[in-house]
């Protein structure tokens, strides 16, 4: 039950085995690719293999493996001491290290060198142009965004994207790999500050923290809003199925007398800047829009992943 697509022999490098790096191994492991795994940080490439065992669990719950394919997969991801053996006769190489143009730069440098001349080489960034990470190569033509989203082994869409010199057979490349993987891709045009899937997120958040901010409701209730609503009808319908039913006329309308009161804010919002400069940083710090225990988190985390898992199962109609 494994995805099986890779050739036999065919290899994959990931660097950087933070939060993302695990999944994202995981799934090339998944595709039948043998994964290298490199991070600087030493012992972190074997951790994350640990992670993406425990994570493979997942797939089992939402029916996309079995038990018995967990020994293959895990035995696919091996540690990598440099970024150089990690690329060595790679395929595609996943860059997944700390959102920093100069770090990136870096290894995509080391990368540009290290790699096959036909290898694809693709950044997880998710606000960084791909321009400017290209910048340290010699062939650019190679390098484009291929962003996961967390959890990478739970969330289907992975978006796609450009720089100025991509070629066109590099985003056809990664398009065809990330279906062979069972992702979806989500193909954009052209590279832009915080691509597709952060804009439309962080215009919700910017929406929903300027109405913490005016009094109008508590993050309690907004987030039961939410869930309670158009969170209901955005696995089935996305933003333009749902507009489409609803009436693009009545929707027009709507826009009329409501686009000139939806927020502005040229920057973070106030009660975004108040709860970090209070030290209310989130569930790690114990204390954000909500207040946790480790408890909470974990419980937050797995109420989340069992949601993601029901969807998968969904897709697949089990």
């Amino acid at each position: 039950m494994t995805n099986g697509s890779a050739v036999a022999g065919s290899r994959a490098a990931v660097v950087g085995a933070g939060r993302m790096g695990h999944g994202i191994a995981l799934e090339a492991a998944r595709g039948g690719f043998t994964v290298a795994i490199h991070d600087a940080q030493p012992g972190r490439p074997e951790a994350a293999i640990a992670e993406a065992e425990a994570d493979a669990q997942d797939l089992v719950a939402a029916g996309l493996i079995r038990t018995s394919d967990i020994p293959t997969l895990i035995g696919r991801l091996l540690p990598a001491t440099s970024i150089e053996s990690a690329a060595a006769g790679a395929e595609v190489v996943f860059e997944a290290v700390a959102e920093d143009l100069e770090v990136k730069r870096n290894v995509f440098a080391r990368l540009d060198r290290a790699a096959p001349p036909t290898a694809l080489l693709l950044s997880n960034t998710s606000s960084l142009a791909v321009s400017d990470i290209a910048a340290a190569c010699q062939r650019p033509e190679r390098v484009a965004l291929a962003h996961w989203i967390l959890p990478p082994h739970l969330i289907p869409a992975v978006e796609v994207a450009p720089g100025p010199q991509t070629s066109a057979a590099t985003i056809a490349a990664v398009r065809d790999l990330l279906e062979r993987l069972g992702k979806w891709p989500v193909v954009l045009e052209r590279e832009m500050p915080g691509y597709l899937i952060n804009r439309l997120q962080f215009a919700l958040l910017r929406e929903a923290m300027d109405l913490v901010g005016q009094g109008v409701a508590s993050a309690e209730e907004i987030d039961r809003a939410v869930r309670g609503s158009i969170a209901r009808r955005m696995p089935a319908m996305g933003l333009f199925g749902q507009a489409d039913l609803a009436g693009l006329d009545v929707y027009r309308q709507i826009f009329r007398y409501l686009a000139a009161d939806l927020s502005t804010i040229d920057g973070p919002p106030p009660a975004l800047d108040e709860a970090v400069e209070s030290g209310r940083t989130g569930a790690a710090a114990g204390r954000g829009f909500y207040s946790w225990t480790e408890d909470q988190r974990d419980e937050a985390l797995r109420r989340r992943n069992t949601e993601l898992i029901r969807l998968l199962r969904a897709d697949r109609g089990s």
